[in-house]
């Protein structure tokens, strides 16, 4: 209903503005319970990574909406939402690509909002990353691509950068394709060798930005069950970014659904799947009733 007819009275044209704003807001977010928030006895002993009341927009395209998430530390995380909600733009957040027209991302505790680059640029070593397609270059061999944050961030002799490349590869299964070049191997092959070079600054958080793009199911759980022993292996804080849910069933252990701009709830696995909420019931769900549609 127009603001301006809701009490049966003319009102002041700029005020009757915000209130149809302010309602339109609200029935933007109905659904919206928001993220969970724990209190800390020291910054980052919880969260790894806390992202608070972030806008973003573009232009007139409001992309980030007042988002609240934290992710837990040691966790396997997963962000899930539907396409165009946001989740990239997330991402290039959380690591300082991008910063927020209001609001701020905590890096164990530390905000980057204010931080001189020289401090962001060692934020950053704590992050390995593992892009939709893996992200490699072209011209060097699969051992290249992996040793190559090795050769630009450590003083380590190229026998111990061997060695590390070498347990990393072994890893994710590419011992015997070291020498290969990138449009030598298959999708699931481009995207092992990203995950051995996301490791191989053994990396405090590993985020994956949609890893199941472009591969069929089987290699897709081929992957998550990589993802899986990886963690449990090398441990860490590692972050999903995905909008297939059986990947996410398959890795996750703590989630966090991204829609409009904002997180609608966030929780652990089995409270998740088992949401009274609406939106999150229907999307973890793969249901054809509920909010969200086909626009």
């Amino acid at each position: 209903m127009d603001a301006r007819l809701a009490s049966g009275k003319q009102i002041d044209p700029e005020a009757a503005s915000l209130l149809d704003q302010a309602a339109s807001f609200g029935a933007e977010h109905q659904l919206h319970e928001g993220s969970i928030h724990v209190e800390e006895d020291k910054p980052g002993d919880y969260w790894s990574i806390q992202v608070k009341d972030v806008k973003k927009s573009f232009g007139r395209a409001k992309i980030l909406d007042g988002l609240d998430v934290g992710i837990p530390e040691g966790m396997v995380t997963c962000i899930l939402g539907p396409s165009g909600t946001g989740k990239s733009v997330l991402i290039k957040h959380l690591i300082g690509l991008l910063f927020p027209d209001r609001g701020e991302v905590l890096i164990h505790g530390e905000s980057l909002n204010d931080m001189p680059m020289s401090k962001l640029l060692e934020v950053r070593k704590k992050f390995g990353i593992l892009f939709q397609d893996g992200a490699l270059f072209g011209s060097m061999s699969v051992f290249d691509n992996v040793a190559f944050p090795l050769r630009q961030h450590t003083d380590l002799s190229e026998k111990e950068i061997r060695r590390v490349v070498n347990a990393r590869l072994d890893d994710v299964g590419l011992d015997i394709a070291r020498d290969r070049l990138p449009n030598e191997l298959s999708g699931g092959m481009r995207k092992r060798a990203g995950f051995a070079r996301a490791l191989v600054l053994e990396p405090e958080i590993v985020m994956f930005d949609e890893p199941d793009s472009g591969l069929d199911p089987v290699r897709t759980a081929l992957l998550c069950e990589l993802i899986r022993q990886m963690h449990e292996q090398h441990g860490g804080t590692y972050i999903v970014i995905t909008h297939d849910v059986n990947s996410a069933r398959q890795v996750g252990e703590y989630f966090a659904v991204l829609w409009k701009g904002k997180i609608v709830q966030a929780g652990e696995r089995d409270e998740m799947f088992n949401s009274k909420n609406p939106f999150v019931n229907q999307f973890l769900n793969r249901r054809i009733d509920g909010p969200l549609g086909m626009e």
